[in-house]
């Protein structure tokens, strides 16, 4: 019997699901795709209908996690009608904070991203979606520090599209370290903080 469309996407999330669950126990090149089925309870044959291998599941989990971030740069950095664009980049900052820390699946496909995947083979492909995904932020970025600039807000010397490429690479190396503070005690701690004297350097006196 034919599945109904909502059938099939719950099977697609089951199998989505499974997938995160086993890449974060045994990364991506100790997880199979038996492994997988069995971890979702559908066949394999169900398992092939929805992707064709690791690689599908490992996009769809990278754009689970990277669409909306995207989304919300679009939203919040490129918002025209705020006074203080700066004040729109610490917020989007520690709202991609936030979802780390309440969404669990944001933490677990982030942790598979950044430590258990090697982008060989079926998923080196992957890697120029993570520079499509970098610029677009990037551009965002720059555009709402040339808001500041026209505002007389950024600070003198600075270009908006070197103070871009010094927050995704903040924004980078603070997700990745928390990520590695399983505690709590240490940078998660202070992430919050270190947001806001990041963007406070780039504001004028």
């Amino acid at each position: 019997m034919r599945k109904t469309k909502a059938e099939a996407a719950r099977t697609r999330q089951a199998l989505l699901d499974g997938a995160l669950r086993c890449f974060d126990r045994q990364g991506i090149a100790g997880s199979t795709l038996d492994d997988i089925a069995r971890e979702a309870r559908v066949t394999k044959g169900a398992l092939y209908w929805h992707f064709p291998g690791k690689g599908g599941m490992f996009r769809a989990m990278r754009d689970a996690v990277s669409l909306p971030i995207l989304d919300r740069a679009d939203v919040t950095l490129l918002h025209e009608g705020c006074d203080d664009p700066l004040a729109r980049i610490e917020d989007f900052l520690a709202a991609t904070l936030k979802s780390l820390e309440t969404d669990a699946a944001v933490r677990k496909s982030l942790s598979v991203m950044h430590f258990k995947c090697e982008y060989t083979g079926e998923l080196e492909a992957e890697l120029d979606g993570a520079r499509v995904n970098t610029r677009r932020l990037v551009d965002a970025f720059a555009k709402a520090y040339a808001q500041a600039r026209r505002k007389g807000l950024l600070v003198a010397g600075v270009t908006p599209r070197s103070a871009a490429a010094e927050t995704m690479m903040f924004m980078s190396g603070l997700l990745r370290l928390w990520l590695l503070d399983p505690t709590a005690k240490g940078l998660r701690r202070d992430a919050r903080s270190a947001i806001r004297s990041h963007v406070a350097a780039k504001r004028a006196g």
